[in-house]
């Protein structure tokens, strides 16, 4: 199966419309490190066809990040991946939303993300199983961490699901720094300032398994740090 392609760093445009193939790869690169805005992407998977994105939001601004996957035949398959850091007064949605219309197809949708001073980051978004899409997989997991007293995360994933012969299931957490993770690594010798980075690394950094290229991963590197 042959295996393409695409990135968009910084650079994304407002609207983009994907489609894949049958039996083709796709794996597509996003990341913001400055501006975020508003971007609608729209992705058809044809048979046996599969793609996977991975999106690093480090922007200094608020947006809206919508993404519509149709699984439209048997054997589509999709991933998406995100790592988000929201900070000082931004106000951050991501909505992705993956449908299956055809049996056999499978999707994972996972999302990370921060929220510190007095920023507002959403995960949203929609898994759909359609009737006759049997033996269908979907699963989604959205989890946030905010920081600070006046910051918001809200992670609330749906299902909806018009087929009995499938595998659904998601998981949501919003919730502070673990204080127990906390007290371990301070009585380490490090500074709570400087373990709650460690921690922030750690949540945020797997999203560079996305990424290709090094001067990119090294980006985010920065970007995490720059952002605690």
């Amino acid at each position: 199966m042959e295996k393409n392609k695409l990135s968009y760093i910084d650079n994304i445009p407002s609207k983009i419309d994907l489609v894949v193939e049958e039996n083709e790869r796709l794996h597509v690169e996003m990341a913001s490190f400055y501006k975020l805005g508003e971007i609608q992407l729209n992705v058809d998977v044809k048979k046996n066809g599969s793609v996977e994105i991975g999106f690093a939001d480090f922007s200094n601004e608020s947006g809206t990040v919508r993404a519509k996957i149709n699984l439209l035949e048997e054997g589509a398959k999709a991933m998406w991946n995100l790592a988000s850091l929201a900070k000082n007064c931004e106000v951050k949605e991501f909505i992705p939303s993956v449908y299956h219309h055809a049996p056999h197809t499978t999707a994972f949708v996972k999302n990370y993300g921060i929220s510190r001073d007095t920023s507002s980051l959403f995960f949203l978004g929609e898994s759909s199983i359609f009737h006759g899409s049997v033996k269908s997989k979907t699963r989604q997991e959205a989890k946030i961490i905010v920081f600070d007293p006046k910051c918001k995360g809200k992670a609330s994933p749906v299902l909806k699901i018009s087929e009995n012969d499938v595998e659904a299931g998601h998981g949501a957490a919003v919730g502070r720094l673990n204080e127990n993770h906390l007290f371990y690594l301070m009585s380490r010798g490090l500074s709570r300032e400087e373990a709650k980075r460690l921690i922030t690394l750690g949540y945020l950094k797997p999203i560079e398994n996305c990424f290709d290229n090094e001067t990119v991963r090294l980006k985010i590197d920065q970007a995490i740090e720059g952002g605690i």
